[in-house]
């Protein structure tokens, strides 16, 4: 090979490395820009935004067709609206590009579970039997395997392949995770379409719901039927985001903000009321709508967390409560609460917990006398009903 030669063929391969670096910055930048998007949807779920993160995740499905965690999203996005049909495709395409395999338990079980939701029951009982094949013995998709077994009428195969599921609940988190799932279903067992009956929603970006009246109105009219006997007692507040108050520059509305969180975490921990509840299980609470807000509990923690001083040379005795109970929540919860609700950041959690939490775990033995908190939240004796 002559030196022109040697010269062409180097400059045909400079110019095809230039190609490849090009395209695979063209990629890189792509996906850096999908991962953001995504970011972007989750965060907007995290805080409640369910139609907002729901369409934001369709757009990135149809930008990026062959990502499967996309689809993953999108389809745990129209579940959480209680739009089962259309959660169906995108698990059954999550599965088929590849995930892994935290989030192919969930879609296989979620997968299942709807094609059984929906009478469906030998693609149900595929889509369980593969992913059991695939995982072994994880005790959810035994579980929903048996509510299967059971609608396809072998209540014998479902009480068998419950048993199992039960014998690993102990070390199965997934179990803890979707307890509200599997108590509802099944208890319903002999109650046909349970799913069926559609639910009927206007998505109003829920400003309707949020009437007139001040975060300190809204607080004192429970603590107008709040008995000074600890937290045992479903009361319920009116939907506010208190969270976005606990350094108002109002006094009083500061305090009524920081009251309601206390609250809400007390009867949480004694379990006289769910104040916070796992995106993916509110479906099965009874009377869902999805277009109403709820209380998301990353919104409370992330600001309780960043707030954390400020809030406590403040309220020192309702910032005990709230850590004491926040603290015995999470340890009852087996898993961690930035398990048990997966679409909490976790990471901040963590550090939440590791900051706040376990530094003050003795916190709950020797907790302020509870007059103390019912003087701190503004609770008196002309709210007493005798």
């Amino acid at each position: 090979m002559n030196k022109y030669d040697e010269d062409l063929n180097c400059s045909q391969i400079t110019v095809e490395i230039a190609e490849y670096i090009q395209n695979f910055s063209t990629t890189m930048k792509g996906l850096s820009e999908m991962e953001e998007s995504l970011k972007a949807a989750l965060e907007m779920r995290r805080d409640g935004d369910l139609f907002g993160s729901n369409k934001l995740l369709i757009e990135l499905v149809l930008q990026h067709p062959d990502h499967a965690i996309l689809h993953y999203e999108c389809a745990c996005s129209f579940d959480v609206l209680a739009q089962e049909e259309e959660a169906i495709p995108f698990y059954g395409r999550a599965l088929e590009l590849g995930l892994s395999d935290k989030e192919a338990v969930n879609a296989y079980t979620q997968l299942g579970s709807l094609y059984r939701l929906h009478g469906r029951l030998m693609e149900s009982e595929n889509v369980l039997m593969t992913g059991m094949m695939r995982f072994g013995d994880v005790g959810l998709l035994k579980i929903f395997y048996a509510f299967t077994m059971y609608d396809l009428g072998k209540p014998g195969e479902a009480m068998r392949w419950m048993t199992h599921a039960i014998l690993d609940a102990a070390v199965d988190q997934e179990i803890f995770l979707n307890h509200r799932v599997i108590s509802y279903l099944g208890s319903n067992l002999d109650v046909q379409n349970i799913m069926k009956s559609p639910i009927t929603w206007v998505n109003s970006g829920n400003k309707a719901l949020e009437d007139e009246k001040s975060i300190v109105e809204k607080v004192e009219a429970v603590l107008k039927v709040f008995e000074p006997t600890y937290f045992h007692g479903a009361w319920v507040f009116e939907f506010e985001h208190y969270d976005l108050h606990f350094t108002d520059l109002d006094d009083e509305t500061r305090r009524a903000a920081v009251a309601a969180f206390a609250i809400m975490v007390g009867i949480w921990e004694t379990e006289s009321a769910s104040s916070f509840m796992p995106q993916h299980e509110r479906k099965y609470s009874g009377d869902y709508d999805p277009s109403e807000p709820h209380f998301e509990l990353n919104g409370y923690i992330s600001s309780f967390y960043s707030n954390y001083k400020t809030v406590q040379q403040e309220f020192p005795v309702m910032t005990a409560y709230i850590v004491g109970c926040l603290d015995a929540i999470d340890k009852k919860s087996k898993i961690g609460l930035e398990q048990k609700f997966p679409e909490i950041d976790s990471i901040l959690f963590r550090q939440f917990r590791k900051e706040i939490l376990l530094p003050s775990r003795q916190i709950k033995k020797k907790l302020p006398p509870f007059e103390d908190f019912l003087e701190e939240i503004g609770w008196n004796l002309s709210y007493r009903a005798w």
